[in-house]
Protein backbone atom coordinates (compact mmCIF):
# COMPACT_ATOMS: atom_id res chain seq x y z
CA UNK A 1 0.00 0.00 0.00
CA UNK A 2 1.60 3.03 -0.94
CA UNK A 3 2.13 6.16 1.68
CA UNK A 4 -0.69 8.22 0.23
CA UNK A 5 -2.89 5.93 -0.11
CA UNK A 6 -2.20 4.39 3.98
CA UNK A 7 -2.59 8.46 5.13
CA UNK A 8 -5.81 8.95 2.78
CA UNK A 9 -7.41 5.54 4.57
CA UNK A 10 -6.46 6.92 7.41
CA UNK A 11 -8.09 10.59 7.31
CA UNK A 12 -11.16 8.70 5.21
CA UNK A 13 -11.89 6.76 8.63
CA UNK A 14 -12.89 9.87 10.18
CA UNK A 15 -14.49 12.13 8.12
CA UNK A 16 -11.24 14.13 7.06
CA UNK A 17 -10.84 16.08 3.99
CA UNK A 18 -9.14 13.93 1.38
CA UNK A 19 -5.18 14.98 1.06
CA UNK A 20 -5.05 16.12 -2.40
CA UNK A 21 -7.98 18.86 -1.49
CA UNK A 22 -5.25 20.08 1.05
CA UNK A 23 -2.39 20.06 -1.04
CA UNK A 24 -4.72 22.18 -3.94
CA UNK A 25 -5.02 24.48 -1.22
CA UNK A 26 -2.10 25.15 -0.26
CA UNK A 27 -1.15 25.89 -4.15
CA UNK A 28 -3.82 28.70 -4.27
CA UNK A 29 -4.78 30.04 -1.47
CA UNK A 30 -1.68 32.33 -0.96
CA UNK A 31 -3.09 34.13 -3.83
CA UNK A 32 -6.70 34.23 -2.69
CA UNK A 33 -5.05 35.66 0.92
CA UNK A 34 -3.49 37.78 -0.58
CA UNK A 35 -6.12 38.93 -2.66
CA UNK A 36 -9.06 38.82 0.15
CA UNK A 37 -6.89 39.26 3.40
CA UNK A 38 -10.14 38.67 5.77
CA UNK A 39 -11.93 36.09 3.37
CA UNK A 40 -10.65 33.04 5.84
CA UNK A 41 -11.21 35.18 9.08
CA UNK A 42 -13.72 33.33 11.37
CA UNK A 43 -14.75 35.70 13.86
CA UNK A 44 -14.32 33.47 17.33
CA UNK A 45 -17.59 34.06 18.95
CA UNK A 46 -19.66 31.19 19.62
CA UNK A 47 -17.17 29.38 18.36
CA UNK A 48 -17.26 25.61 18.28
CA UNK A 49 -13.96 25.22 18.96
CA UNK A 50 -14.22 26.73 22.44
CA UNK A 51 -12.04 24.12 24.75
CA UNK A 52 -11.41 24.23 28.57
CA UNK A 53 -9.50 21.57 28.41
CA UNK A 54 -5.67 21.24 29.31
CA UNK A 55 -3.56 21.41 25.59
CA UNK A 56 -0.29 20.10 25.61
CA UNK A 57 2.92 20.83 24.25
CA UNK A 58 5.06 17.89 23.25
CA UNK A 59 4.63 16.18 19.45
CA UNK A 60 1.30 19.03 19.61
CA UNK A 61 -1.48 20.36 21.65
CA UNK A 62 -3.44 16.92 20.62
CA UNK A 63 -2.70 13.86 18.97
CA UNK A 64 -4.46 11.45 17.40
CA UNK A 65 -2.69 8.66 15.18
CA UNK A 66 -3.71 6.43 12.61
CA UNK A 67 -5.93 4.46 14.80
CA UNK A 68 -7.09 6.58 18.07
CA UNK A 69 -6.16 9.90 19.81
CA UNK A 70 -2.57 10.48 19.34
CA UNK A 71 0.57 13.47 19.02
CA UNK A 72 1.67 15.40 16.29
CA UNK A 73 4.25 17.39 14.08
CA UNK A 74 4.83 19.83 11.98
CA UNK A 75 5.32 20.62 8.17
CA UNK A 76 7.88 20.53 5.94
CA UNK A 77 8.83 22.90 2.93
CA UNK A 78 9.25 19.53 0.62
CA UNK A 79 7.41 19.63 -2.38
CA UNK A 80 8.69 16.99 -3.88
CA UNK A 81 7.59 13.44 -4.30
CA UNK A 82 4.72 12.19 -2.22
CA UNK A 83 6.58 10.45 1.29
CA UNK A 84 6.17 6.40 1.29
CA UNK A 85 5.77 4.51 4.08
CA UNK A 86 8.74 3.79 6.24
CA UNK A 87 9.64 -0.30 6.01
CA UNK A 88 10.33 -1.11 9.49
CA UNK A 89 12.70 -3.91 9.61
CA UNK A 90 13.72 -6.19 12.36
CA UNK A 91 17.00 -5.97 14.37
CA UNK A 92 19.29 -7.85 15.40
CA UNK A 93 20.32 -8.42 18.94
CA UNK A 94 23.35 -6.21 18.50
CA UNK A 95 21.86 -3.70 16.84
CA UNK A 96 19.25 -3.07 19.81
CA UNK A 97 22.29 -2.49 21.51
CA UNK A 98 22.17 -4.85 24.83
CA UNK A 99 25.73 -4.24 24.75
CA UNK A 100 27.27 -1.31 26.54
CA UNK A 101 28.44 1.12 29.32
CA UNK A 102 27.70 2.04 32.38
CA UNK A 103 25.84 5.60 32.50
CA UNK A 104 24.77 6.71 36.23
CA UNK A 105 22.75 4.48 37.79
CA UNK A 106 21.35 2.72 34.96
CA UNK A 107 23.21 0.21 32.57
CA UNK A 108 23.04 -0.34 29.05
CA UNK A 109 22.69 -4.48 28.22
CA UNK A 110 20.81 -4.69 31.92
CA UNK A 111 19.11 -7.81 30.89
CA UNK A 112 21.55 -9.13 29.15
CA UNK A 113 22.10 -12.23 32.19
CA UNK A 114 18.32 -11.98 33.46
CA UNK A 115 16.13 -11.30 30.12
CA UNK A 116 18.27 -11.42 26.87
CA UNK A 117 15.82 -11.47 24.62
CA UNK A 118 14.25 -8.58 26.86
CA UNK A 119 14.95 -6.08 23.51
CA UNK A 120 13.99 -8.21 21.06
CA UNK A 121 10.54 -8.89 22.87
CA UNK A 122 10.10 -5.01 22.32
CA UNK A 123 11.45 -4.93 18.88
CA UNK A 124 8.99 -7.67 17.67
CA UNK A 125 5.98 -6.36 18.94
CA UNK A 126 6.80 -3.03 18.01
CA UNK A 127 7.48 -3.99 14.32
CA UNK A 128 4.11 -5.78 14.13
CA UNK A 129 2.06 -2.61 15.97
CA UNK A 130 3.70 -0.19 13.29
CA UNK A 131 2.97 -2.30 10.48
CA UNK A 132 -0.89 -2.00 11.45
CA UNK A 133 -0.60 1.81 12.55
CA UNK A 134 1.82 4.28 11.48
CA UNK A 135 0.95 6.66 13.88
CA UNK A 136 1.81 4.77 17.02
CA UNK A 137 4.96 6.22 16.82
CA UNK A 138 4.24 9.50 17.52
CA UNK A 139 2.18 8.74 20.15
CA UNK A 140 4.44 6.03 22.30
CA UNK A 141 6.99 9.74 22.24
CA UNK A 142 4.30 11.66 23.53
CA UNK A 143 3.92 9.35 26.81
CA UNK A 144 6.98 9.09 27.04
CA UNK A 145 7.51 12.38 27.33
CA UNK A 146 4.92 13.11 29.43
CA UNK A 147 6.01 10.16 32.03
CA UNK A 148 9.34 11.41 32.52
CA UNK A 149 8.39 14.88 32.84
CA UNK A 150 6.18 14.75 35.63
CA UNK A 151 7.75 12.96 38.13
CA UNK A 152 10.50 11.26 36.50
CA UNK A 153 10.41 7.97 33.73
CA UNK A 154 8.67 6.00 36.14
CA UNK A 155 5.94 4.09 34.17
CA UNK A 156 3.48 6.37 36.78
CA UNK A 157 1.57 7.76 33.60
CA UNK A 158 0.24 3.83 32.82
CA UNK A 159 -1.23 3.09 36.17
CA UNK A 160 -4.92 3.06 36.25
CA UNK A 161 -5.68 3.61 39.32
CA UNK A 162 -3.89 4.73 42.55
CA UNK A 163 -4.06 3.08 46.32
CA UNK A 164 -5.68 5.78 47.60
CA UNK A 165 -7.97 6.15 44.80
CA UNK A 166 -6.88 9.34 43.30
CA UNK A 167 -7.17 10.55 40.02
CA UNK A 168 -4.49 9.01 38.22
CA UNK A 169 -1.61 10.71 35.66
CA UNK A 170 -3.25 9.54 32.25
CA UNK A 171 -6.74 10.46 33.47
CA UNK A 172 -5.24 14.48 33.76
CA UNK A 173 -6.37 17.29 31.38
CA UNK A 174 -3.36 17.27 29.77
CA UNK A 175 -3.65 13.67 28.68
CA UNK A 176 -6.89 12.01 29.37
CA UNK A 177 -8.18 10.76 26.16
CA UNK A 178 -5.27 12.48 24.24
CA UNK A 179 -2.53 9.52 25.09
CA UNK A 180 -2.38 6.22 23.96
CA UNK A 181 -0.19 3.40 23.12
CA UNK A 182 -0.96 1.58 26.42
CA UNK A 183 -1.76 -1.49 24.74
CA UNK A 184 1.67 -2.19 23.10
CA UNK A 185 3.17 -1.93 26.55
CA UNK A 186 0.83 -4.54 27.89
CA UNK A 187 1.09 -6.87 24.97
CA UNK A 188 5.54 -6.15 25.62
CA UNK A 189 4.73 -6.75 29.04
CA UNK A 190 2.75 -10.01 28.41
CA UNK A 191 5.19 -11.60 26.30
CA UNK A 192 8.17 -10.16 29.06
CA UNK A 193 6.29 -12.14 31.77
CA UNK A 194 6.27 -14.97 29.98
CA UNK A 195 10.03 -15.05 28.86
CA UNK A 196 11.11 -13.92 32.12
CA UNK A 197 8.55 -13.25 34.92
CA UNK A 198 9.42 -9.79 37.08
CA UNK A 199 12.43 -9.20 35.46
CA UNK A 200 12.04 -6.17 33.16
CA UNK A 201 9.59 -2.87 34.75
CA UNK A 202 7.18 -0.97 32.57
CA UNK A 203 9.74 2.06 32.76
CA UNK A 204 12.48 0.26 30.90
CA UNK A 205 9.55 -1.02 28.48
CA UNK A 206 8.46 2.63 28.01
CA UNK A 207 11.89 3.61 27.12
CA UNK A 208 12.75 0.56 24.97
CA UNK A 209 9.08 1.45 23.17
CA UNK A 210 10.03 4.84 22.32
CA UNK A 211 13.31 4.00 21.10
CA UNK A 212 11.66 1.69 18.58
CA UNK A 213 9.20 4.74 18.07
CA UNK A 214 12.14 6.88 16.73
CA UNK A 215 13.90 4.01 14.43
CA UNK A 216 10.62 3.37 12.79
CA UNK A 217 10.38 7.29 12.39
CA UNK A 218 13.77 7.59 10.57
CA UNK A 219 16.39 8.09 13.47
CA UNK A 220 19.30 6.07 13.83
CA UNK A 221 19.19 2.83 16.40
CA UNK A 222 20.97 4.12 19.71
CA UNK A 223 21.59 1.96 22.61
CA UNK A 224 19.49 2.50 25.82
CA UNK A 225 20.77 2.27 29.61
CA UNK A 226 18.15 0.51 32.00
CA UNK A 227 17.78 -0.71 35.51
CA UNK A 228 14.49 1.95 35.78
CA UNK A 229 12.12 0.58 38.62
CA UNK A 230 8.42 1.52 38.10
CA UNK A 231 6.40 4.03 40.33
CA UNK A 232 4.11 3.20 43.12
CA UNK A 233 1.86 5.47 42.92
CA UNK A 234 0.34 8.08 40.10
CA UNK A 235 -1.58 11.39 40.73
CA UNK A 236 -3.18 13.36 38.28
CA UNK A 237 -2.20 16.77 40.46
CA UNK A 238 1.17 16.07 39.58
CA UNK A 239 1.32 16.67 35.83
CA UNK A 240 0.02 20.69 36.39
CA UNK A 241 2.83 22.73 35.97
CA UNK A 242 5.14 19.20 34.23
CA UNK A 243 4.50 19.43 30.82
CA UNK A 244 4.84 22.49 28.48
CA UNK A 245 1.45 24.30 26.88
CA UNK A 246 1.23 24.96 23.51
CA UNK A 247 0.27 28.54 23.86
CA UNK A 248 3.11 29.20 26.49
CA UNK A 249 5.86 31.73 26.05
CA UNK A 250 9.68 30.60 25.07
CA UNK A 251 10.86 31.74 28.46
CA UNK A 252 8.20 30.16 30.32
CA UNK A 253 8.93 26.89 28.77
CA UNK A 254 13.09 27.17 28.81
CA UNK A 255 12.40 27.49 33.00
CA UNK A 256 10.31 24.23 32.51
CA UNK A 257 13.45 22.43 30.33
CA UNK A 258 15.30 23.86 33.09
CA UNK A 259 13.91 22.94 36.07
CA UNK A 260 14.54 18.88 34.49
CA UNK A 261 18.26 19.69 33.80
CA UNK A 262 17.39 20.27 30.23
CA UNK A 263 19.44 23.28 28.36
CA UNK A 264 18.10 25.29 26.03
CA UNK A 265 19.47 24.27 23.04
CA UNK A 266 18.01 20.30 24.32
CA UNK A 267 14.37 22.00 24.32
CA UNK A 268 14.59 22.96 20.99
CA UNK A 269 16.57 19.86 19.80
CA UNK A 270 13.48 18.32 21.94
CA UNK A 271 10.58 20.38 20.05
CA UNK A 272 11.74 18.53 16.19
CA UNK A 273 9.85 15.86 17.28
CA UNK A 274 6.93 17.62 16.46
CA UNK A 275 7.58 16.40 12.65
CA UNK A 276 5.48 13.53 13.61
CA UNK A 277 1.72 13.35 13.94
CA UNK A 278 -1.65 14.94 13.70
CA UNK A 279 -3.27 17.44 15.49
CA UNK A 280 -7.15 18.18 16.42
CA UNK A 281 -8.33 21.55 15.03
CA UNK A 282 -9.85 22.47 18.36
CA UNK A 283 -6.68 23.03 20.20
CA UNK A 284 -5.08 25.12 16.90
CA UNK A 285 -7.74 26.95 15.60
CA UNK A 286 -8.18 29.76 17.88
CA UNK A 287 -4.50 30.50 17.28
CA UNK A 288 -5.67 31.04 13.49
CA UNK A 289 -8.63 32.88 14.02
CA UNK A 290 -6.76 36.11 16.84
CA UNK A 291 -6.36 38.85 15.10
CA UNK A 292 -2.94 39.68 16.05
CA UNK A 293 -1.51 36.34 16.21
CA UNK A 294 -2.70 35.67 12.86
CA UNK A 295 -0.15 38.35 11.30
CA UNK A 296 2.22 35.74 12.62
CA UNK A 297 1.13 33.03 10.17
CA UNK A 298 2.10 32.33 6.46
CA UNK A 299 -1.04 33.96 4.46
CA UNK A 300 -1.20 30.47 2.18
CA UNK A 301 -0.84 27.99 5.54
CA UNK A 302 -3.56 29.79 7.70
CA UNK A 303 -6.04 29.08 4.59
CA UNK A 304 -5.00 25.77 4.21
CA UNK A 305 -5.68 25.04 7.94
CA UNK A 306 -8.54 27.64 8.30
CA UNK A 307 -10.38 25.44 5.13
CA UNK A 308 -9.36 21.87 6.54
CA UNK A 309 -10.84 22.30 10.07
CA UNK A 310 -13.57 24.46 8.82
CA UNK A 311 -16.41 24.45 11.84
CA UNK A 312 -15.57 21.37 12.78
CA UNK A 313 -13.30 20.92 16.51
CA UNK A 314 -12.76 17.25 15.90
CA UNK A 315 -11.04 17.64 12.37
CA UNK A 316 -7.94 16.66 12.09
CA UNK A 317 -4.78 18.06 10.83
CA UNK A 318 -1.11 16.86 10.06
CA UNK A 319 1.74 18.98 10.70
CA UNK A 320 3.62 18.08 8.14
CA UNK A 321 1.31 16.43 5.09
CA UNK A 322 4.39 15.34 3.14
CA UNK A 323 6.53 13.29 5.51
CA UNK A 324 4.18 13.07 8.66
CA UNK A 325 5.41 9.76 9.67
CA UNK A 326 9.22 10.25 9.30
CA UNK A 327 11.36 12.87 11.41
CA UNK A 328 13.46 15.06 10.13
CA UNK A 329 14.95 18.48 10.21
CA UNK A 330 12.82 20.70 7.82
CA UNK A 331 10.00 21.04 10.62
CA UNK A 332 12.68 23.83 11.63
CA UNK A 333 12.41 25.69 8.47
CA UNK A 334 8.27 25.62 8.69
CA UNK A 335 8.77 26.84 11.83
CA UNK A 336 11.16 29.76 10.27
CA UNK A 337 8.70 30.19 7.34
CA UNK A 338 5.50 30.79 9.83
CA UNK A 339 3.97 27.51 9.13
CA UNK A 340 3.86 26.43 12.89
CA UNK A 341 0.51 24.99 14.69
CA UNK A 342 1.82 25.16 17.83
CA UNK A 343 2.04 29.06 18.84
CA UNK A 344 4.81 28.14 21.69
CA UNK A 345 6.83 26.77 18.51
CA UNK A 346 6.37 30.34 16.42
CA UNK A 347 7.23 32.30 19.73
CA UNK A 348 10.89 29.72 20.10
CA UNK A 349 11.09 30.90 15.81
CA UNK A 350 10.83 35.14 16.82
CA UNK A 351 13.21 34.63 19.60
CA UNK A 352 16.78 35.58 18.75
CA UNK A 353 18.45 32.65 20.70
CA UNK A 354 16.08 30.03 20.06
CA UNK A 355 15.94 30.90 16.28
CA UNK A 356 19.36 30.46 15.69
CA UNK A 357 19.29 27.06 17.04
CA UNK A 358 16.63 26.19 14.61
CA UNK A 359 18.97 28.07 11.66
CA UNK A 360 21.14 25.46 12.46
CA UNK A 361 19.69 22.17 13.37
CA UNK A 362 16.83 22.85 9.63
CA UNK A 363 20.30 22.93 7.39
CA UNK A 364 21.90 20.17 9.39
CA UNK A 365 19.43 16.85 9.59
CA UNK A 366 22.48 14.45 10.21
CA UNK A 367 23.73 16.99 13.18
CA UNK A 368 19.95 17.13 14.55
CA UNK A 369 20.00 13.37 14.53
CA UNK A 370 22.79 13.10 17.10
CA UNK A 371 21.72 15.70 19.48
CA UNK A 372 17.97 14.34 19.48
CA UNK A 373 19.13 11.17 20.56
CA UNK A 374 21.82 12.38 23.05
CA UNK A 375 18.81 14.36 24.35
CA UNK A 376 16.02 11.87 24.43
CA UNK A 377 18.32 9.31 26.08
CA UNK A 378 19.05 12.61 28.74
CA UNK A 379 15.34 12.56 29.11
CA UNK A 380 15.44 8.70 29.71
CA UNK A 381 17.37 9.84 33.39
CA UNK A 382 15.46 11.73 34.82
CA UNK A 383 14.33 10.81 38.55
CA UNK A 384 14.53 7.44 37.87
CA UNK A 385 13.89 4.91 40.80
CA UNK A 386 16.24 2.40 40.85
CA UNK A 387 17.76 -0.65 42.75
CA UNK A 388 15.18 -1.18 45.32
CA UNK A 389 13.07 2.08 44.71
CA UNK A 390 9.72 1.16 43.71
CA UNK A 391 8.97 -2.30 42.50
CA UNK A 392 8.18 -4.25 39.00
CA UNK A 393 5.32 -4.31 38.24
CA UNK A 394 4.05 -7.51 36.74
CA UNK A 395 1.16 -5.09 35.06
CA UNK A 396 2.20 -2.22 33.83
CA UNK A 397 -1.60 -0.90 34.77
CA UNK A 398 -1.67 -2.04 38.04
CA UNK A 399 0.63 -2.42 41.40
CA UNK A 400 1.67 -5.83 42.52
CA UNK A 401 -0.37 -7.78 44.50
CA UNK A 402 1.72 -7.49 47.46
CA UNK A 403 2.33 -3.86 46.96
CA UNK A 404 -1.75 -3.85 47.29
CA UNK A 405 -1.56 -5.42 50.54
CA UNK A 406 1.16 -2.48 51.91
CA UNK A 407 -1.97 -0.58 51.26
CA UNK A 408 -4.29 -2.06 52.60
CA UNK A 409 -5.99 -2.86 49.68
CA UNK A 410 -6.08 -6.61 49.70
Amino acid sequence: MSRTKNYCENMASRGSIHLSIIFFFLAILPLLASAFPGFFHVENSNSPFQNDGVKTFFGAPIFRGKGENEEASLPSDDVGEQEKPLKYESRTKEETGVKGTTKGRLREGFYEKTCPQAELIVNDVMNKAFQNDSGLAAALLRLFFHDCFVTGCDASILLDKTPGGEEVEKASGANGMFIRGFEAIDEIKRKLEYECPSVVSCADILAFANRESLVFSGLPSYNVAAGRRDSLTSLAKNVENNVPLPDQTTQQITALFNRKGLTVEEMVVLTGAHSIGIAHCANIIERFWDQQKRKEIEPGYHGAVGFSCGNDPEQIFPFDTLTEYKMDSHFYKQVLNKRALIESDQNMARDPQTANIMKTLADDQEGWFGKFIKTIIKLGEIEVLTGDQGEIRKQCRDFNQNTRGIFGLG
